[in-house]
């Protein structure tokens, strides 16, 4: 009974993280339309996505981007898991997004 009680909190696991991962990639979809959109990445930008999308937000880069410049970023979430470990597991996805080029 125990193994099927752990097997059942790996696969509750399992779920989230997958649910983590298809959040994050659906949240940067439109984060990288804001930055297109914006053409540049300051601190009120920043803490504006992460308050917003309840995200950690970091600029791969390290210069100001002008038009046509390809940006890439990285979000992250934190998720305690149930029984996969006893640290807390970051959750990433690095994208690219090109400055100027939106719909």
């Amino acid at each position: 009974m125990i193994f099927v009680a752990m097997f059942f909190l790996f696969a509750g696991d399992m779920i989230s993280l997958q649910f983590i991962y298809s959040d994050l990639d659906a949240k940067s979809v439109t984060i990288s339309y804001l930055i297109s959109e914006k053409g540049s990445i300051d601190d009120n930008f920043i803490s504006y996505i992460e308050n917003k999308y309840k995200i950690d937000f970091v600029s791969a880069d390290n210069y100001v981007p002008t038009f046509g410049d390809e940006v890439t970023y990285v979000i992250a979430k934190d998720y305690k898991p149930l029984v996969m470990s006893k640290d807390t597991m970051t959750i990433s996805i690095a994208r690219t997004t090109v400055i100027g080029y939106y719909h």
